[in-house]
């Protein structure tokens, strides 16, 4: 765990050290919490691709990231859904 801030944020190291993955919390105008999720390659990360994947490593990367961050709508998605589901 990088980061354990109960009730504003939490991250962690993606195979320790390659990524960070987290989540930060805000109160939301209106009630409610606010949900932020982040993902990005950490400099261990970028140096795996470059030496496992030499040449194709930016592209490799890029297609992790893009992964990722396409991933993050759909994640608050069934988080929204949890959380709303535990409230009724």
């Amino acid at each position: 765990m990088l980061v354990a801030d109960h009730g504003r944020e939490f991250a962690w190291g993606v195979n320790g050290s390659y990524a960070r993955w987290g989540y930060t919390f805000e109160s939301a105008d209106g009630g409610g919490t606010k949900v932020t999720e982040s993902w990005a390659f950490l400099p261990d990360g970028v140096a795996f691709f470059r030496e496992r994947f030499g040449h194709d490593a930016d592209n490799r990367i890029a297609s992790a990231e893009r992964a990722a961050h396409d991933g993050i709508p759909a994640t608050l998605a069934a988080l929204k859904r949890a959380a709303e589901s535990v409230q009724e």
